[in-house]
């Protein structure tokens, strides 16, 4: 199933079963590709519904994301289009185990570990607000 998203808009049309077989897939694809690189397993593996959830009901060519703790990114960065990352993650010049931005404009704010996100989501939500308009 995961070799049939091309596009994280691709989500929003699949039924409940077929988001089933996805979850699965990202699963095996993340415990395959992070068995070889290291990372952090058990918070993405953790994560895969409430990632999937959150690209079925928000739009992240407008909406935003911030990650209190960025070892929860991967799915999210699997499914923003960086796959052939993996290959690379938390090398040298690789992809980082964190958000970065970087590396995809969907990674909108950097975290690295707890307690920065809901200053940043306020300050980001402020600015916007202030602007009056969507914060790219």
């Amino acid at each position: 199933m995961l070799e049939k998203i091309k596009d994280f808009h691709d989500i929003k049309d699949l039924d409940y079963k077929e988001l089933s077989y996805l979850a699965d897939d990202i699963r095996e694809f993340l415990i395959e590709s992070i068995s070889k690189t290291g990372g952090h397993l058990a918070s993405n593996l953790g994560i895969v519904e409430l990632t999937l959830s959150l690209f079925r009901n928000f739009d992240f060519d407008q909406d935003k994301i911030v990650f209190d703790v960025g070892h929860q990114s991967y799915v999210y960065k699997l499914l923003t289009g960086r796959k052939e990352g993996f290959k690379t993650l938390r090398q040298f010049h690789g992809m980082s185990g964190f958000p970065k931005r970087n590396e995809s404009k969907y990674d909108f704010f950097e975290t690295g570990h707890s307690s920065t996100s809901i200053s940043a989501a306020l300050g980001i939500a402020r600015a916007r607000d202030l602007k009056k308009k969507i914060i790219m």
